[in-house]
């Protein structure tokens, strides 16, 4: 260390933490995708408990039903979301429950639009009630086995003769 930053060293050496650590587990990648995955799954249900509660209010006849589900799903996705870490297997068990209720109710919403309309419901519906849910528990399931950490490439030092 140079005599000029002498005075550093404190500041230095707290800078190297676990946060700036670049070998991480392939697992840990994985489960940073799902947490991003859950992060718009639950923006997406906050905006759908936005739009329902708007709904709700301007057809005094409507129950607050949609209102307290979608509400009650986007704080537990948000929570699981929160919650998941490597080494927490009652908080994976915990998105997969929830997971499996949203696409439970995909499903049921799925065979009634097919009775009621003829036709399934739009694409964003698809994509946002299925591709979403399985995506994310794909990528637990994957983080789950991955266990070797990845190797590491280190580049030579300069100056070095």
């Amino acid at each position: 260390m140079k005599r000029s930053s002498s005075g550093n060293g404190a500041l230095i050496q707290r800078l190297d933490t676990s946060l700036m650590d670049t070998n991480r587990r392939e697992a840990d990648d994985l489960l940073d995708i799902a947490r991003v995955l859950l992060l718009v799954q639950g923006a997406i249900l906050v905006a759908t408990t936005i739009e329902a509660l708007v709904w709700g209010m301007a057809f005094a006849g409507a129950s607050g039903l949609p209102v307290l589900l979608s509400g009650g799903a986007a704080v537990l996705i948000l929570v699981g979301r929160a919650r998941l870490q490597a080494g927490r297997s009652r908080s994976r068990r915990f998105v997969y429950a929830v997971e499996g209720f949203t696409l439970a109710f995909f499903a049921l919403d799925l065979v009634l639009a097919i009775a009621l309309t003829g036709t399934p419901p739009p694409a964003v519906a698809l994509l946002t009630r299925f591709v979403l849910p399985v995506s994310v528990i794909y990528l637990l399931r994957r983080s789950a086995r991955t266990t070797t950490p990845r190797a590491v490439t280190t580049a030579p030092m300069e100056g070095i003769s």
